[in-house]
């Protein structure tokens, strides 16, 4: 079973960036906010994060209510100050330069940030470290370059620009926006709770509000746990779990691990963080239901429940979650559910029964194939629409989906370009092989 993930943190500083673009490069004209108290203030650029208004200062980044400001006014530009004496600066064009102009760098930023959003990390990070190269000051490129290493897995890099960036301007909510994100896949949930309170300070969010209270959940649940680390894995256990089941878990994560990253083509670049919960802890951490076996949510996390030997059962549990695991990787957290659970389901050698087969196909009858997204999740039948594209043209073609949607092309477009079809018209094709399959 997937869940939420982390890439929440992402896609908050992602839009954070966006909110930097969108106030981009300093006002030529300075803005008055009057306050509902009557008063005013000063200041050289502002923006608006949630409930927040946020402006800079000499200090730094300083945020006040929203509510509190009744009214902004543009004020006339500033004469520029006068010039001390001294020899005249030929202009850059008569040195050989040519400096961006601000329409240039707007431009190139949002080029960059478009990259981004697309997923296409590669051309967002060669954008931004660009504009760095030719501005190292503008911050938006800075915080936009750190966004596309993460989303890279490039984790040490972007962990050194966010700590250089904080170190030289420690207000800048987006900053521990990453760190959070960065401290909490090493599985450092302290640190990570403190960035993402001091990016909930700086800039309250509902979005960030969330991030928090799991982090805390989490770490409360986990502030006792040993832990065991492999080649591959980060295991975190409660003391009163039997340590040999600790082991054989991780053993037999380990022994999967070649033959799931194999079948995917795909090899994380960070070590994988499974947790082993409490059916209460479970609960309390993922808010999963309580028929939930695992869950994977950027972390593979397992209620124990009374288990004291691995079962094939539990066997099954862990390289359904694995699975999950390697495909969000693979994908950067953009493959659709059905995709993820069918392909999750396949990896752990489960079939679509027969009487399965014959409700879906009822299920489906009569039902035009865009109103397929209307019906409730439903694991047998994702497994199915999966088993179906693997039989029409191999389990690569599905892997080949994923390579594609991890390169930045959305589900639909790696749909067409693999299968020929988009989703609509391969799940008419499926729906009338199931009626054949019924009828036979």
């Amino acid at each position: 079973m997937s869940g939420a993930t982390p890439g929440r943190a992402a896609r908050t500083a992602i839009a954070l960036v966006g909110l930097l673009l969108a106030a981009g490069l300093p006002l030529a004209a300075a803005e008055r906010l009057h306050l509902d108290s009557g008063g005013h203030i000063d200041v050289e650029r502002y923006w608006v994060a949630g409930s927040t208004l946020l402006y800079e200062a000499s200090g730094g980044t300083v945020g006040i209510p929203r509510s509190m400001v009744v009214r902004i006014e543009k004020l006339p530009e500033r004469p520029p100050s006068p010039r001390a004496p001294g020899p005249e600066r030929a202009p850059a064009a008569s040195r050989g330069m040519d400096p961006p102009t601000e329409a240039a760098l707007r431009e190139d930023l949002r080029e960059a940030h478009e990259a981004l959003e697309r997923r296409e990390y590669e051309e967002a990070a060669a954008g931004f470290l660009a504009l760095l190269d030719r501005n190292p000051k503008l911050y938006t490129a800075r915080v936009g370059y750190a966004v596309s290493q993460i989303g890279l897995d490039h984790d040490g890099l972007a962990l050194s620009i966010v700590l250089d960036g904080i170190s030289r301007e420690p207000e800048r909510p987006e900053l521990y926006v990453l760190l959070g994100q960065l401290r909490y896949r090493e599985d450092r949930l302290e640190d990570a709770r403190r960035a993402f309170s001091r990016a909930f300070e700086l800039a309250p969010t509902d979005e960030l509000r969330d991030l928090l209270i799991k982090v805390e959940r989490e770490l409360h649940a986990s502030r006792s746990y040993d832990l065991s680390s492999s080649a591959h894995f980060n295991l975190r256990y409660d003391g009163s779990v039997d340590l040999d089941l600790a082991r054989a878990m991780l053993d037999h994560l380990e022994q999967q691990y070649w033959t799931v990253t194999d079948l995917l083509r795909h090899t994380p670049s960070q070590p994988i963080s499974v947790q082993l919960l409490t059916r209460e802890q479970f609960r309390d951490v993922t808010q999963a239901p309580d028929w939930a076996g695992g869950i994977y949510d950027g972390k593979i996390r397992l209620p124990l429940g009374g288990l004291s030997r691995l079962t094939p059962d539990a066997k099954r549990v862990l390289v359904h979650e694995l699975t999950h695991a390697v495909i969000h990787s693979k994908s950067r957290g953009a493959a659709p559910r059905w995709l993820h659970e069918g392909v999750a389901q396949m990896a752990e050698g489960r079939k679509v029964l027969p009487s399965e087969t014959a409700a879906i196909a009822k299920e489906l009858e009569g039902l035009p194939p865009e109103r397929l997204a209307d019906l409730p999740f439903s694991y047998p039948r994702s497994l199915s629409l999966v088993q179906y594209l693997a039989g029409r043209s191999g389990f690569d073609s599905l892997v080949e989906v994923l390579d594609r949607i991890g390169r930045g092309a959305d589900p639909e477009r790696a749909l067409r370009e693999v299968y020929g079809q988009g989703y609509a018209a391969l799940a008419q094709a499926w729906t009338r092989a199931l009626e054949q399959d019924r009828a036979r």
